[in-house]
């Protein structure tokens, strides 16, 4: 299993990531910060596809007409990227859990519906349900040619479940034969609790506050290192292709989760280690807050 670090792996993935969103939205103003937001997240869910795959070409290539299942899909940043890349003839299954009234500034069922709207909607099925549930219930949701979790993993419940979910993913990888050409693949994006850009350590330090005292409904509700969801993933019979690093992207998370961690000293009664990891962010947070570096796998 290879690991290499490229910390821009397609800045030419730019201008696509516009119209991607200009074809979910005409009325975008790339200079209005709502819209540098939405272009700068989708650039990096095409940054994703080149890491996985090595160029964005060939990730198109690999997944036109391909069926992909999707995990955590929220309002559907990774889904337009996998749905531009499947084509016409290819679908994507976007299952996430969380309600459809839930998220900011839209929620999800109004980005949702407005992709669905678009001339990529028809490649697109949501499915709001929890996705070990999902999978239980509706084998053929497993029958996928990809399975995708971007940034989807510390909105988990604990390691047991993301135990329970590889497990469940397994039946449809085990229909395969291991080695063959159809045996379906499981890509993986999630922070990676490591910093390259010490303007990031905020970022890591919000995380880890927020893990160890959830807020309710936040984006973080797991500390989970890449190690350990390795491990949890060959226990549930997945076997590690490659593991790269995307260093300190451009993106507003590691602001949005400090600002989030802020909010545990205000609403909440702090416990010891929870107001050791405020204490130091705040001691170490300096304007711009990066995020954190970004680990992406590929497992068989």
């Amino acid at each position: 299993m290879s690991t290499t670090t490229d910390p821009n792996p397609t800045p030419e993935a730019a201008t696509l990531a516009v119209d991607l969103i200009r074809s979910t939205n005409p009325s975008i103003a790339p200079k209005s910060e709502s819209d540098r937001i939405a272009i700068s997240q989708t650039h990096h869910r095409l940054n994703l596809l080149t890491t996985w795959f090595g160029s964005l070409e060939t990730a198109k290539n690999a997944l036109q007409s391909k069926t992909v299942l999707e995990i955590g899909c929220g309002q559907g940043d990774m889904t337009v990227a996998l749905a531009w890349a499947v084509g016409p003839m290819g679908k994507v299954n976007a299952i996430d859990p969380a309600p459809l009234d839930y998220g900011s500034p839209e929620t999800l069922q109004e980005a949702q519906e407005r992709v669905s709207r678009s001339e990529i909607g028809g490649r697109i099925s949501w499915v709001q349900a929890d996705p070990v549930e999902a999978l239980l219930r509706d084998q053929n949701l497993g029958d996928a040619d990809y399975v995708v979790l971007a940034h989807s993993l510390l909105y988990m419940k604990s390691t047991e479940y993301l135990a329970e979910l590889f497990r469940a993913l397994a039946p449809a990888a085990s229909r395969s034969e291991p080695e063959s050409a159809s045996s379906p693949k499981l890509l993986v994006a999630e922070w990676g609790m490591r910093v390259s850009n010490e303007s990031a350590r905020a970022h890591l330090l919000a995380v880890q506050a927020q893990a160890a005292q959830p807020v309710e409904s936040g984006n973080v509700q797991l500390y989970l290192e890449p190690k350990v969801t390795m491990e949890v993933a060959t226990k549930a019979g997945w076997k590690g292709e490659s593991e790269t690093w995307i260093e300190s992207p451009d993106l507003d998370d590691g602001a949005w989760e400090v600002a989030a961690a802020r909010s545990l000293a205000v609403d909440r009664d702090a416990d010891g280690a929870v107001r050791g990891y405020l204490e130091e962010m705040e001691r170490v947070a300096t304007e711009p807050i990066r995020s954190m570096d970004v680990w992406t796998a590929v497992l068989q």
